[in-house]
């Protein structure tokens, strides 16, 4: 009686798994032969041809839980065909049995192999996190997947994610033996597809950034398996400022019949404050009838202000000194080619990973080549505040872990260390030493200052605490001046409602917010008019200035009396 009850129960799992009304594709040959003689066959037993779009296999090696191989399958498969796929190392006899070439088949006996449908898992051979040593076994064969080829069994009608199932259910051939090009297996059956509760909406992958003013970004949506039935999802944006995804408001997305992918383009615009990282949070919500919402189901877009190269000059922080006790300073250089009025600019100082912080305001007149230093009227009054041009503790009052910002009106035209980062004691990381306990003398090739603390960190000869060099730079001159334009110049949204893609090629549009007596002029950072056009009836703008070098260029739009700027990266 007991052995009846393990029979009885033993057929009702089987029938459960594998005597389905419907199927799909399943792998219907693995082939793991000597030297690179590897192979995967994939069988359709259904009533119609199955495009491939969506479909992949995995190659998961000796135990890791992330693929080494994503091979994303295309074309098609005939009711009743198979798809070959041979490892491009493997004999010329046995590449003329393929439909393609692929390094997915790279597995050597220990290996899991996974047929995916979207992001659903349809079929395994092995176990995906598990390193069985030689092979896992089939069968009566202790390590079948090694040195065997396995045919699935032909009374097979569907693949399973469950190992212990699969691994029983396939005839075990000897070394080298092959039977690719077709499998006898059920044909005719019904393709599954998945009944309302069962399709799930996520966010894959979960997260975007973008670096720059204006451009674009995706949002990319997938469902868990195939579907019969148009299913819809909501997305709407839960934190974050609109205006910078161009006003962006809730979107209905609707999956086709048959879709499991849907991608959602992201207008990135007006980040009038791309001084700072900005991140927008998006939810999927208000699942329509038939879809249910994932683990998955928040989306974070960072953006991240574009570190551009300047092909000119401005003043930059040439020397910073974290000495011991007060003994603390700033020098700023002027490598450009005329005087400079300071009047505009000013050192602040951020504290600890604050946002805001003390200012100094400039003033005076530093000429061509000239430096001005600022100390910490603390300092030692015998060898370093004789070396000041002005004493200040708001613009030196750091510790080596305060970012300190050299700005022009409201643009940071250079950074030490990082705004809104507090790197503990220690300080951030400068070539062989840190912004704490040393003093930094910016390399002699460098022109112009960046607000990318990336940048930065690799521009400066790192020296010992106590040593000073304030008064004089080695450093470029005669460099053209930048044209600076306020921060709130940058992007107005009087006439410009989005310019892209930018970064660009030299190709990009600018979409306006009219149409009449339009003027638009492009300049270089010198002040140049590189490209101008005029328009009466319509409100996009096709610009191409790919015979431009790369580099940053201030579009210009003057109508209705008002003019609006918007920063332009062209890059190759």
């Amino acid at each position: 009686m007991k052995k009846f009850y393990s029979l009885l129960l033993l057929t009702t799992v089987t029938f459960s798994l594998y005597a389905s009304v419907c199927a799909n594709l399943f792998f219907s040959e693995y082939m793991k032969g000597s030297g690179n003689n590897k192979a995967l066959e994939i069988y359709n037993p259904t009533s119609n041809a199955i495009n491939l779009s969506g479909y992949r296999v995995l190659l998961f090696a000796n135990g890791n839980t992330s693929p080494s191989v994503n091979f994303i399958l295309n074309g098609s498969i005939a009711a009743g065909g198979v798809y070959v796929i041979i490892n491009s190392q493997a004999d010329s006899t046995l590449k003329l049995l393929a439909d393609t070439l692929s390094g997915v088949t790279a597995f050597t006996g220990n290996d899991a192999v996974v047929l995916i449908q979207g992001i659903d898992t349809i079929d395994v051979i092995g176990e995906v996190g598990v390193n069985p040593g030689t092979g896992w076994a089939v069968d009566t064969f202790a390590t079948g997947t090694s040195n065997h080829t396995l045919i699935r069994n032909s009374n097979i009608s569907l693949g399973t994610n469950n190992w212990t199932f699969s691994s029983t259910t396939w005839t075990v051939l000897a070394l080298d033996s092959n039977r690719l090009g077709s499998h006898t297996g059920p044909t005719g059956q019904t393709l599954c597809s998945t009944t309302a509760y069962d399709t799930t909406v996520i966010f894959s992958p979960v997260s975007a950034a973008f670096s720059g003013l204006n451009g674009a970004a995706n949002m990319d949506l997938a469902l868990n398996s195939i579907h019969a039935n148009a299913l819809t999802i909501d997305v709407e944006l839960l934190s974050g400022n609109a205006a910078f995804v161009n006003n962006y408001s809730t979107q209905s997305i609707s999956f086709s019949p048959n879709t499991v992918f849907k991608s959602i383009p992201l207008i990135i615009t007006n980040d009038t404050t791309g001084q700072l990282t900005h991140v927008l949070t998006f939810r999927l919500t208000n699942a329509g009838v038939g879809l249910k919402i994932g683990a998955d189901s928040i989306f974070t877009l960072t953006l991240t202000p574009f570190a551009a190269v300047d092909t000119c000059g401005s003043l930059f922080i040439s020397e910073y000194v974290e000495g011991s006790s007060n003994n603390k300073a700033l020098e700023i250089y002027n490598p450009t080619s005329a005087a400079i009025n300071l009047n505009g600019f000013k050192i602040q100082l951020f504290a600890n990973g604050q946002t805001t912080g003390n200012v100094l305001n400039l003033s005076g007149i530093l000429p061509v080549g000239g430096t001005y230093a600022i100390v910490n009227p603390q300092a030692d009054s015998v060898t370093l505040k004789p070396l000041a041009d002005t004493l200040s503790n708001n613009a030196t009052g750091f510790n080596g872990n305060d970012a300190v910002a050299l700005i022009n009106g409201t643009d940071t035209i250079d950074v030490v260390g990082i705004i809104g980062n507090d790197p503990g004691a220690s300080g951030w990381t400068v070539g062989s030493g840190t912004t704490a306990n040393h003093t930094l003398v910016r390399n002699s090739s460098v022109k112009s200052g960046t607000k990318s603390w990336a940048v930065s960190a690799t521009q400066w000869n790192v020296f010992g605490t106590d040593t000073f060099y304030l008064g004089v730079h080695t450093g470029p001159t005669n460099i053209t001046p930048c044209v600076v334009y306020s921060g709130i110049n940058l992007v107005e949204t009087n006439n410009v409602a989005r310019v892209y893609p930018n970064p660009n090629n030299g190709k990009f549009v600018i979409e306006l917010n009219t149409v009449a007596n339009v003027e638009m002029n492009l300049y270089d950072m010198t002040g140049r008019v590189v490209y101008s056009t005029k328009l009466n009836s319509t409100n996009i703008i096709n610009v191409d200035v790919n015979q431009l070098n790369s580099g940053v260029y201030i579009a210009e739009i003057k109508a209705d009396n008002k003019v609006s700027r918007s920063r332009i990266s062209v890059q190759y």
